[in-house]
């Protein structure tokens, strides 16, 4: 019963990987390159994990996938302006 809950696990967080995060399918042939790609996924996968335990935690009626689609939204612009000496 425990491997079968974990399992159900697994494939929630998968769910939620390929959904949320917008992860297209990529093929890859180099096994460096199939390691990167299944360390970014697994990366993203403990981001959304951490992301719905603080947001369950501090009781925010936001749920993850909401949380993600606002943050889609934030814009960040930087300018650097220099003064010319003379």
């Amino acid at each position: 019963m425990k491997r079968y809950r974990s399992l159900a696990n697994i494939e929630r967080g998968f769910r939620a990987l390929k959904s949320d995060s917008e992860i297209a399918l990529v093929y890859h042939r180099l096994p460096d390159r199939i390691r990167a790609h299944v360390l970014i996924g697994f990366l993203a996968l403990v981001l959304y994990r951490v992301l719905r335990m603080r947001l369950k935690a501090s009781d925010h009626p936001l749920s993850p996938t909401r949380a993600l689609d606002i943050a889609r939204k934030i814009q960040f612009h930087q300018v650097l302006l220099t003064r010319r000496e003379t």
